[in-house]
């Protein structure tokens, strides 16, 4: 697993999912950065567990349907493509049907033109293109955010909220989805038993997710998954789950929060997503420049094989707004995943470091595509009413 810093503050924070829990133990126990890291937050979490003193509360069974719901996700790729090619073939079948029941009668006299010379169809003017400048603009809030349903369980209250993208947005992912389905058909990977992984890692990562706070009808904070300057919240540790749905990049959380906190309102205080996007640099392995990647410089630091295994070192400096969560190959059209990855903050730079087995020598030519694109969205509170 490569080093996922807002995965690790999810998971210290107690907002991820079992499976998602795991990996990131599994992590920690090899990584040194990452145990530093959660060390870090750790340390700031106990210093609010000895001012609170507040035990841990259980999540709901609601936990293990959310889970459900995510697992299907893995399967969304193939039903999608599935999907649009049983609607492409229909409606192929109901125009040539209409036309065929409509079409003039042909008189027995009418004179039979001279049959005219077939002209090959450009393929490129009935595709849509890969376009490799193309950025979206992500800085206007891109989600919709919803409270689906607030529900008694037991001691708690378990609060649903959904969010997706707006509409403007989602058309932007399903048509790079497309696209990139189109450009990318098979992603490889050094070892064969990691191919399936590997796909799911690219075409399944699109995910959207809010920091949120809830507070009761004083305008206590309860809990928050943004710390908020001057408020510290009722409740330090809480339980939450989410998983997606059938909609590209649509996720549904659950939070839960004590009965006795009374909570009144939900507040949105920052948007984020895992977005797909359409970025590619050709790179000329003898003459190596930087480039630019929303709006920020990328260096590659160093390009080395050592025992088979191409290594890449990629820097940028500070934490762009879009970044990068991982750099992917592509060489003759073929999109080949790393098989180890991660990313530090190192003397104010993002660092990336990939390695990419089964390499004999360094390609004379190849593409570095974004695996997918992090961006964070401070915005003014949107608040729901919960009663």
């Amino acid at each position: 697993m490569k080093c996922e810093p807002i995965l690790l503050e999810d998971y210290v924070e107690g907002f991820l999912d079992e499976d998602e829990q795991k990996k990131i133990e599994d992590h920690l126990q090899f990584c040194k950065n990452c145990q530093c890291e959660y060390e870090q937050l750790l340390n700031e979490q106990n210093i609010l567990f000895a001012q609170l003193n507040i035990p841990k509360i259980t999540s709901s069974k609601e936990d293990a349907i959310m889970h459900h719901i995510y697992t299907d996700t893995k399967r969304k790729k193939s039903w999608y493509t599935l999907k649009i090619s049983v609607i492409s073939v229909a409606v192929i079948i109901l125009s040539f049907t209409f036309y065929y029941w409509h079409r003039p009668p042909i008189e027995v006299t009418q004179q039979v033109d001279e049959p005219t010379q077939l002209v090959e169809t450009n393929s490129s003017e009935q595709e849509e293109h890969l376009d490799s400048k193309q950025v979206l603009n992500y800085n206007e809030p891109f989600l919709d955010v919803s409270i689906d349903k607030v529900v008694e369980n037991g001691e708690n209250i378990d609060i649903h909220y959904r969010v997706k993208f707006k509409e403007q947005y989602q058309r932007d992912q399903d048509n790079v989805y497309k696209q990139l389905l189109n450009k990318y058909q098979d992603i490889e990977v050094a070892n064969s038993h990691k191919v399936d992984e590997a796909q799911d890692d690219f075409f399944g990562s699109v995910k959207s997710n809010v920091r949120f706070s809830i507070r009761d009808k004083e305008g206590q904070l309860i809990i928050t998954t943004k710390r908020i300057d001057g408020e510290q919240p009722m409740i330090s540790n809480f339980s939450a789950s989410g998983g997606g749905t059938a909609i590209l990049g649509e996720m549904i959380y659950t939070t839960s929060v004590p009965k006795y906190t009374n909570p009144a309102t939900f507040e949105v205080l920052q948007m984020e997503a895992f977005v797909f996007d359409l970025f590619e640099t050709e790179v000329d392995t003898a003459h190596i420049q930087p480039f630019q990647f929303n709006n920020a410089t990328y260096t590659i630091d160093s390009l080395e094989i050592k025992q088979r295994t191409l290594y890449i070192a990629i820097s940028t400096e500070g934490e762009p707004e879009m970044l990068a969560s991982d750099w992917h190959l592509a060489i003759d059209n073929r999109l080949i995943g790393y098989n180890s990855a991660s990313s530090d903050y190192i003397n104010n730079r993002t660092v990336y470091k990939l390695q990419f087995e089964n390499f004999e020598q360094i390609p004379a030519n190849l593409k570095l595509v974004p695996s997918t694109v992090i961006i964070k969205k401070q915005i003014d509170p949107i608040v729901f009413d919960l009663h």
